[in-house]
């Protein structure tokens, strides 16, 4: 697993899961709950290399929240398709963290970053979907 971390306040960029093999899939999650309970820097993960998400993704993701659980450490999330981020506000986990849908976005400075929430709300934020007015989205920034 490649974690790099970046200028920008800091943030440690960590890849999520994406191997084929089980074995390797297996070792990169042991790898991404290590380095989340050793950040001491606001950490991305990044889900761009995981086109789509199962059930095991899921339990994996709530348990990086439960890693930095009590600890004063920023988690965001980079959805990397529409597939994910409908997934991740289906689910609701995106009441939990905050879900981006680039590194860029997730980096950038929160003034611009609600600029382009206040863009995103009239263009529509994943091409094609319909917004349930029910629903509140929130920029929260979680942490423990």
């Amino acid at each position: 697993m490649k974690t790099r971390t970046v200028d920008a306040a800091a943030w440690t960029i960590l890849p999520f899961p994406s191997a084929s093999s089980s074995a390797r899939r297996r070792a990169e999650r042991k790898e991404l709950l290590r380095a989340l309970r050793v950040s001491e820097s606001p950490v991305v993960v990044d889900f761009s290399g995981s086109p789509s998400l199962n059930v095991e993704d899921i339990d994996l993701l709530l348990e990086c929240l439960a890693q930095v659980a009590g600890r004063d450490t920023q988690v965001v999330f980079v959805a990397g398709s529409s597939a994910n981020r409908v997934l991740l506000e289906v689910t609701r986990v995106s009441s939990l963290v905050p879900v981006f849908n680039t590194i860029e976005e997730a980096l950038a400075p929160p003034q611009m970053a609600a600029g382009r929430d206040a863009q995103a709300s009239t263009e529509g934020p994943i091409e094609s979907r319909i917004e349930d007015p029910g629903v509140s989205q929130s920029r929260t920034v979680w942490s423990a």
